[in-house]
């Protein structure tokens, strides 16, 4: 009898855990989705964004292989430059996010890994903040953890599903409310924006990308 309570309490546990931190639907509205996710170890929130484009797989990845162009469609991105890039799939780059005063700009270095499966086409870009580069402006509070991904999935008729998802704590002193309207409207600002970009613009990409392929 102790045994199956104990397993009862445990299982109910498990049961709470799991609905605390599961992806609550904050939008869904002209084809994008956001989501907030309750981080176990941090008062700030997750967030996760789709949306399906009308566009290729590689004009998808060559938008974002464009760095320093990401201030033009990542929402409240202020600057994007590359620090190092060793081969087709590590890089290194340096970004200022732009802050609502009295709020300092933040900015941080990120390290990039791009591959895509080999099987279903999906290409993955995993993004984590990294102190591989002493870079910080003196004007910007610098931010050490800051992690994500961007996940593109080809579909039928020249469509692209994508995902974003990111968590980050910004260091220093944030407004609760600025916390939670940055990881909706951040997210929202974003898809909106490079849904455009993409549907009317169209990039080659580069040569050190040849390795991502389309499906036949």
């Amino acid at each position: 009898m102790m045994t199956f309570f104990k397993f009862g309490i445990i299982l109910l546990n498990l049961i709470i855990c799991c609905h605390a931190f599961a992806w609550t639907l904050e939008h869904d509205k002209n084809g994008i989705k956001i989501y907030t996710q309750q981080m176990s170890d941090s008062d700030f929130k997750a967030f996760r964004g789709t949306v399906t484009v009308n566009s290729t797989l590689l004009n998808v990845v060559a938008h974002h292989v464009d760095l320093q162009a990401m201030p033009d469609w990542l929402q409240d991105c202020k600057k994007s430059e590359l620090i190092s890039s060793a081969n087709g799939q590590d890089f290194y780059i340096y970004q200022q996010t732009d802050a609502p005063w009295p709020v300092t700009d933040r900015d941080y270095v990120l390290h990039m890994h791009f591959e895509q499966d080999p099987v279903n086409y999906v290409v993955t870009i995993s993004f984590e903040a990294t102190q591989a580069f002493n870079k910080s402006d003196k004007d910007c509070v610098p931010v050490s953890r800051l992690k994500g991904l961007w996940r593109f999935t080809p579909e039928a008729d020249n469509k692209v599903f994508i995902e974003y998802e990111t968590f980050a704590d910004p260091a220093g002193d944030i407004p609760s409310w600025l916390a939670n309207a940055f990881v909706v409207d951040q997210p929202l600002g974003t898809l909106r924006n490079l849904r455009q970009r993409v549907e009317n613009n169209t990039y080659a990409l580069p040569e050190m990308f040849n390795y991502i392929k389309t499906p036949e």
